[in-house]
């Protein structure tokens, strides 16, 4: 008796574990973020990520002609923006969120921490968009991204 009770508790406990290894194998439960347009759908780009990964995403102003940049985390299914960094604080910057330090010569928003579902844009060549993961802005050639179409960044 007590080797049935032990094969069927066996059993019990290994059998979701061989699942979930299998399913680990084919890539099920992988995360990655893709970089496609908002109304086709057509996806662009995939990469890794996981769930404490960084995103970064930054850009020309185009009235400062200095870069800002947004930095998001991975949150649940979605990303919590968490901090922003310019060079010129003035007219719609936000005043009443997160912490406001200056840094370098940049003022940096820390602490802002609000949901987003995805990182919604109007692409444009003429702006030098810079797409990060963890540290690593080069992951995306933006050129080879359509010029002048909405695109978005979305955790999977």
């Amino acid at each position: 008796m007590t080797s049935s009770v032990s094969r069927r508790r066996l059993l019990t406990y290994a059998g979701p574990a061989a699942a979930a290894v299998a399913l680990a194998g084919c890539g099920i439960g992988r995360r990655v973020l893709v970089c496609r347009h908002q109304r086709t759908g057509e996806v662009y780009a995939e990469l890794p990520i996981t769930a404490e990964s960084e995103i970064t995403h930054s850009w020309i102003h185009s009235i400062e002609l200095s870069r800002w940049t947004d930095v998001y985390r991975v949150h649940g299914e979605g990303l919590l923006l968490v901090a922003t960094s310019f060079q010129e604080y003035g007219a719609g910057m936000p005043l009443d969120e997160g912490d406001v330090s200056l840094r370098d010569g940049r003022v940096v928003i820390e602490n802002i921490d609000r949901p987003f579902e995805a990182i919604r844009w109007m692409h444009s060549h003429r702006v030098d968009y810079r797409i990060g993961v963890d540290g690593h802005d080069d992951l995306i050639d933006t050129l080879r991204l359509p010029d002048k179409e909405p695109l978005e960044l979305r955790p999977q």
